[in-house]
């Protein structure tokens, strides 16, 4: 058991004594309460005052019986609360309180669970573009170097609906799974965070298409494969390296130049039924709009001049930062985009 584990036990044993004790001497010797009581903690302390009364025979039984048991538990208890003074885990445990504080403020955050290869690197791109996100892991050593890097962090397993109520799953914006190696647990966490949240956005990753599937049906928005995207980085290195040095250059998120943005058009949007030709008029803002999702539709569609965007689409588009803030006033939408951006450098 962990220090306040310990700690937690011996002060019930401790009172548990007193309790004890204090019947016992009420019993034996007929004694009132507050005597018994004070006989008790005088003995249990090894203060060495003399007896309130004289003691009986089996008085004198009792209070050996009392010491023998009552001052080891006193010195256990004294030595776990030094231990934890000294190795810092009385002031560990007046910070997660405090985590647990800001945790419980938290809305439309993102929820990570697992601090292993992936989570923490999705942990540190959230945390380098100020998206607000809390971490949980199972294990006490990573989550505790969690919390140095940190990081809001609930030690717990994330399959444990306790676990995700206590990181705020009912009031995320975005559940990410990156248990891979655990593909039950990842669909059971992902069918709980669904239950306990209809709206939440949920990107699982799964490292089988059976797991895939499965959470697919237990509720995730989206599966991402490592595995998929490993196997497609090295056909691309081996057959199109040059496609993969854009695709590179294009994902890093180092250096000023361009970035890549989604800009929704708002429903009743004055935009809304204009062709990209008229919008770019319209706005007088420079952007390059190189893809666009209708609303309600997967499908991507390359747009030309003439293509018309309607009310609730999802237009990707590329231009320098400026310009895509000035679109985002323009559209009255949020100044920032939940996702972030992905910038990249340019020659």
């Amino acid at each position: 058991m962990r220090p306040p584990e310990r700690l937690l036990v011996a002060m019930v044993v401790l009172f548990a004594l007193i309790g004890a004790g204090t019947f016992g001497y009420m019993e034996i010797e007929r004694w009132s309460l507050i005597d018994s009581l004070f006989m008790t903690v005088i003995t249990l302390s090894t203060v060495g005052y003399q007896t309130v009364h004289p003691l009986s025979p089996n008085g004198k039984i009792f209070t050996i019986l009392l010491i023998i048991v009552g001052v080891g538990t006193v010195g256990y208890a004294i030595a776990t609360l030094s231990e934890m003074i000294l190795e810092g885990h009385l002031y560990q445990l007046l910070g997660i309180r405090k985590m647990d504080r800001k945790i419980s403020m938290l809305k439309d955050h993102v929820i990570v669970c697992g601090f292993g290869k992936i989570g923490s690197l999705v942990a540190g791109g959230l945390k380098e573009k100020s998206i607000p996100f809390v971490l949980i892991e199972e294990n006490p050593q990573v989550a505790r170097d969690a919390v140095e890097k940190g990081c809001l962090t609930v030690e717990g397993n994330a399959s444990d609906e306790e676990v995700l109520r206590k990181a705020g799953v009912g009031k995320a914006r975005s559940l990410l799974v990156t248990l891979s190696s655990r593909p039950a647990d990842s669909v059971y966490i992902t069918m709980s965070s669904r239950l306990d949240n209809p709206d939440l956005s949920i990107i699982a990753m799964a490292s089988d298409p059976k797991t895939e599937s499965k959470l697919l049906k237990a509720g995730a928005n989206r599966v991402v494969s490592p595995f998929v995207l490993g196997s497609h980085r090295m056909l691309l290195a081996l057959t199109q390296p040059t496609i993969l040095d854009v695709l590179d250059l294009v994902v890093s998120p180092e250096g000023g130049g361009f970035i890549f943005d989604e800009l929704s058009i708002p429903e009743g949007s004055r935009y809304g039924g204009l062709s990209i030709a008229d919008f770019s008029r319209e706005t007088g803002i420079r952007l390059h709009i190189i893809a666009i999702q209708a609303k309600g539709v997967s499908r991507l569609v390359l747009p030309v001049a003439e293509t018309v965007i309607h009310s609730g689409d999802q237009m990707v588009v590329i231009g320098t930062r400026e310009e895509i803030e000035r679109a985002r006033v323009r559209m009255g939408l949020p100044a920032e985009s939940f996702e972030g951006e992905t910038t990249f450098e340019t020659s």
